[in-house]
């Protein structure tokens, strides 16, 4: 088959161009491995804190958190990967973000009176469920 003479690749071009993606493989492979080790100590760190008591939130957390932010971030821009992607692949980074913001606590107060409505109610319909059985009982002919 013969080619147009602007659409030739030459088989220097040809090895190259494979030697190159090649490389690039090589390379990603490298770095991702010292990312997740980089990422690996991070997350130890924040864990052996947690094993020695370190309440959620604490501001050694979020700097640990930012630590890893920054080094996923870099990594996603160098390799042009979606951050999101890292996140789905890598869960000890999710567990990174829960200790560096735990969700919020309900007040106390909200439960307190949440548990004193619950018992209103239930009382309530207890004496409901009392007066109907009443009811019954004296339409069918009870004393």
């Amino acid at each position: 088959m013969s080619q147009p003479d602007g659409t030739r690749v030459s088989a220097w071009t040809r090895l190259r161009s494979s030697a190159v993606g090649k490389y690039k493989a090589v390379q990603l492979s490298i770095e991702r491995r010292s990312f997740e080790r980089n990422l690996e100590k991070i997350v130890r760190n924040a864990l052996a804190h947690q094993s020695v008591g370190l309440p959620a939130g604490h501001p050694q957390y979020k700097l640990l958190r930012q630590q890893a932010d920054s080094t996923c971030a870099k990594f996603a821009h160098r390799w042009d990967i979606d951050p999101n992607l890292l996140d789905a692949q890598i869960p000890a980074i999710r567990k990174l973000k829960s200790l560096a913001d735990p969700p919020p606590k309900p007040e106390p107060a909200v439960l307190v009176s949440m548990g004193v409505a619950g018992t209103v109610v239930l009382f309530f319909l207890m004496g409901v469920l009392a007066g109907l059985a009443s009811v019954g009982y004296h339409l069918i002919g009870g004393r």
